[in-house]
Parts: structure tokens; C-alpha cells; sequence
């Protein structure tokens, strides 16, 4: 199974936050910005035959001006990366659906949305915005592709022992999945083979 981890890539070009002037994301890279682009590669590299390769999912998130905030609006380059590869596209905010979708062969796209601002919350994915990739479900456990994982990234003070690990793997409860997405909508995109 392919996957991509946007650290890996400090030196590929992706501007974001085009819709404010002099902002320092139009200097930025994948590495800071590329977590929905490598979600999306990974997805159609695992729903279909072919391939997305960053370069081209960072044109596309460039014609489609799904680069104006910082990072990527999947509300955007989702359905055109869907429609390329011939792929069903929809989002929701209900983890059940999410959870179902990955039951039958999907892939869902979460948005985790980090730290809460009151401080009653660690994010354990990050600890601001962030997708990570959803690969399958099972009633106890979601496993997770997450562009950004080092081995030290959930033995953080707050984030130890919240999930597991094996490899670039991740595995979470869905009630954490729940907790990492309450302040984010859409909360998930979900892709899948059509027909």
C-alpha cells in the first residue's frame, strides 16, 4: 500500500492562503500544507488502477483555487480528483456513515482539527488542521494513514497511549476519531469505486 508523508517533501513548492496578501503560505511546501494532497494521492492509489502523483494533485488544487485558504479545500479538489479517476464522492459529519462507507471498500478522508482552544483537549493527530487517511473500520478500531506520522508523534505528553501503532499505521478508537473531528465540518470526505 502506497503512502505518502508530506515531511518528506519540504522542498516541493505548494502555495496556499492565495486569498491573503503577503502571506508566508505562498512561499509554502507539502510539508506545510500537503496533508490533503498526499490523502488524496494514497486514496486513488488504493480505489483504482492508476496514479496521482503529488505534482499533479498540487496543479489541480491550483487550477481549481482549492489553495486559498492555507492547506487544501477538499469541498473543492475533492469531487475533481473524484470525477478524474472515475470515483463517488460525498461528505458528512456522521461517523456512522463514515465508519459504514469504510466497510464496504472506501476510503474517507478525515479533518481532524487539532487542539481546542480552552486547552480541555489535546489533538492527537495534530495539534491545528490536518486530513489524515481512513483505510478501514472495524466496530472497535479505525486504521489510519496519517501524512504526517514520525514514531515520536503519539508518544507526546497528551497524546501517549491513545491510539496504536504498527508502522506507519495507526489504530484508533472510533470515539477518539469522533473527538478528533467535533469542531470540523465537513468532518469526512469519502471516495469509493464506482459501480
Amino acid at each position: 500500500m502506497h503512502y505518502l508523508n508530506q515531511l518528506q517533501f519540504e522542498h516541493l513548492p505548494y502555495p496556499t492562503d492565495t486569498r491573503t496578501q503577503n502571506s508566508p503560505m505562498h512561499q509554502g511546501t507539502i510539508k506545510q500544507a500537503g496533508c490533503g494532497l498526499c490523502c488524496l494521492c494514497m486514496a486513488v492509489d488504493q480505489l483504482t488502477l492508476e496514479t496521482l502523483s503529488l505534482e499533479e494533485c498540487i496543479q489541480l488544487s491550483l487550477q481549481h483555487k482549492a489553495n486559498h485558504a492555507p492547506g487544501t479545500d477538499l469541498t473543492i479538489l475533492g469531487p475533481v480528483v473524484a470525477q478524474k479517476y472515475h470515483l463517488s464522492f460525498q461528505v458528512s459529519d456522521n461517523l456512522s456513515t463514515a465508519l459504514a462507507h469504510l466497510q464496504h471498500g472506501g476510503r474517507v478522508i478525515a479533518n481532524v482539527g487539532g487542539d481546542r482552544e480552552d486547552g480541555a483537549y489535546i489533538g492527537l493527530f495534530s495539534h491545528g488542521g490536518h486530513y489524515i487517511l481512513l483505510v478501514s473500520a472495524t466496530e472497535d478500531e479505525v486504521c489510519v494513514l496519517d501524512p504526517s506520522w514520525t514514531p515520536e508523534k503519539y508518544q507526546e505528553p497528551g497524546r501517549a497511549g491513545r491510539l496504536r501503532t504498527v508502522g506507519s499505521f495507526a489504530y484508533c478508537t472510533p470515539d477518539v476519531l469522533h473527538r478528533e473531528t467535533d469542531n470540523r465540518s465537513p468532518r469526512y470526505y469519502l471516495f469509493a469505486r464506482q459501480g
